[in-house]
């Protein structure tokens, strides 16, 4: 359904809340930020890689710079971040701390180890030369909803999951206009069908599109 339609659709499943009611705009409104909550959810838009070149002695990188519309590293199917081509494990800061007090002066050399701390990729040593390739995996932010087009950046293998649109537009206005038991009622249905979206996009049973960065 492209925007208009799940418009359409709300008003359709929800006769007593006409644009008098509730206008267009604000249900536009709405389902911008219900498509980036959804979106960032169920980590259904992801990429196929983004390189980033090293400096010698680097140890960490600002996720958000390197990658466009980043929100997380995505850790579903890969390891998430590579170093010359070769897999590096998830780790976390405390467990590094638990292995070696001093880790954070460790010379530089050839990381084996990854975490995220905020909107930073950390490695567990500096890298000890220019020029290598870093590659990260990552789940993206979908772009703002504000033409009339589909959800999901208009991705055509996530159309089955459109109705979460309209379920949002519902639990929002329900409770907009203080219907507060159905607004409880239409949240857990929204929120269900979320989980389960999840639960499917994430069993790979969709083919996934992927996006590379222009480096």
């Amino acid at each position: 359904m492209i925007r208009s339609e799940v418009i359409d659709r709300f008003r359709q499943e929800n006769p007593e809340i006409p644009s008098r009611v509730i206008a267009d705009a604000i249900l536009e409104s709405w389902l911008t930020q219900a498509d980036h909550e959804f979106c960032a959810e169920t980590r259904c838009i992801v990429d196929q890689g983004t390189t980033i070149t090293t400096v010698a002695n680097e140890q960490y990188w600002d996720l958000e710079a390197e990658v466009s519309k980043f929100y997380d590293i995505d850790i579903q199917s890969t390891s998430g971040v590579t170093y010359n081509a070769e897999a590096l494990i998830k780790t976390s800061m405390s467990e590094l701390d638990m292995e070696s007090k001093s880790w954070r002066a460790r010379p530089a050399g050839v990381p084996k180890k990854w975490f995220r701390r905020g909107k930073y990729l950390w490695f567990d040593r500096k890298v000890d030369s220019a020029a290598d390739d870093i590659v990260v995996y990552s789940v993206l932010i979908s772009d703002n909803w504000i033409t009339d087009i589909q959800p999901y950046n208009a991705l055509d293998y996530l159309a089955p999951f459109h109705s979460a649109m309209v379920l949002y537009l519902t639990m929002k206005a329900k409770s907009k206009i203080g219907k507060e038991e159905e607004a409880l009622k239409a949240r857990a249905e929204y929120f269900a069908y979320t989980k389960w979206c999840k639960s499917v996009l994430g069993s790979n049973r969709f083919g996934e599109i992927y996006f590379r960065k222009k480096v």
